[in-house]
This record gives structure tokens, C-alpha cells and sequence, in this order.
């Protein structure tokens, strides 16, 4: 369940990778500054991951804390780049994965983690830890797609 949401974050920064072959270095320059933004997840995932999987919920905690600041960063970081020469299909398709990612850490983690964290072992909280853990699967996926759909239409504009 975790291994996907990393996957989808590979997918995510293989798409944007793609959008940098065959251009300019302007433009490849400008998408390694969107790689470095969206690979920097990679690592809060997998800290949160190895945090969920040796049930450490304090840490899990810490962890999307962190994760939660990091991302207003990014977001910042993101918004502070601009618009490639006034086209910002992929800078939008990049702040709403971000955005996105930042209602996973601020709302369906925490309350993943507040539910492991109670240890409660009834078909009630197993069907909230499911939903939440659907929540996050989802919300991924839609957020890999909507980058790689922004990657793949600048691509299309600046390949040469």
C-alpha cells in the first residue's frame, strides 16, 4: 500500500524527467528545478513508510509534520519559480501535485496515524483505516496523473 504511493511519486518525477529530453537547456533547466522539488517527497515518503511499517507512530507523526512544512516550502519554491516564458502548464500541474500532497499529510495521514496509533482492533476502525489508507492511494494517483498530464503537454510544446 505505501510501496504504491512510491511508486507513483517515481512515475511522477519520470514524467517530469521526460518533459526535459530533447529541449533546451532553458527548458531543461527550469524542469530540473521541478524534479528536485518533487523528488525531495520521495524521502518523506519512504521516512513515513519505515516509520508506519515499524509502527512507530510517534515518529509517523514527526515525520508528517515535517513532511507538512516541507511541502509549504515547496509550494513557495514552486510559485517563487514562475511560469516557463509565460506558459505555466507545468508549474500549475506541479503546485496542485503539491497541493495535493499537503491535504494527504495535513488530513488522511494524521488520521491514519491517529487510528494505528489508538490500536483499536474492531471491524469500525479497520473499515476508517482502510478508507483512509483508499484516501491516500487515490489522492496520489490523481496527483501523479495530473502532473504527468501537465508534463506531458509542455513536453509536446518545447521537444525538439
Amino acid at each position: 500500500m505505501f510501496g504504491k504511493m512510491k511508486t507513483l511519486l517515481y512515475v511522477l518525477a519520470l514524467g517530469i524527467t521526460m518533459a526535459s529530453c530533447n529541449s533546451s537547456m532553458d527548458v531543461a533547466t527550469y524542469n530540473n528545478e521541478l524534479i528536485t522539488v518533487v523528488n525531495d517527497n520521495e524521502k518523506q515518503v519512504t521516512s513515513m513508510n519505515d516509520a508506519m511499517n515499524a509502527k512507530d507512530y510517534t515518529k509517523a507523526e514527526q515525520v508528517r509534520t515535517t513532511w507538512a512544512e516541507t511541502l509549504d516550502k515547496q509550494i513557495k519554491k514552486v510559485e517563487d519559480l514562475g511560469s516557463y516564458k509565460g506558459d505555466d502548464v507545468l508549474q500549475k500541474g506541479v503546485l496542485n501535485g503539491l497541493q495535493a500532497y499537503k491535504k494527504i499529510v495535513s488530513a488522511d495521514y494524521k488520521e491514519l496515524i491517529s487510528i494505528r496509533k489508538a490500536g483499536i482492533a474492531d471491524e469500525e476502525t479497520a473499515a476508517k483505516e482502510e478508507k483512509a489508507l483508499e484516501n491516500i492511494n487515490t489522492a496520489f494517483g490523481k496527483a501523479a496523473e495530473e502532473v504527468n498530464n501537465a508534463s506531458d503537454a509542455f513536453e509536446k510544446k518545447y521537444a525538439k
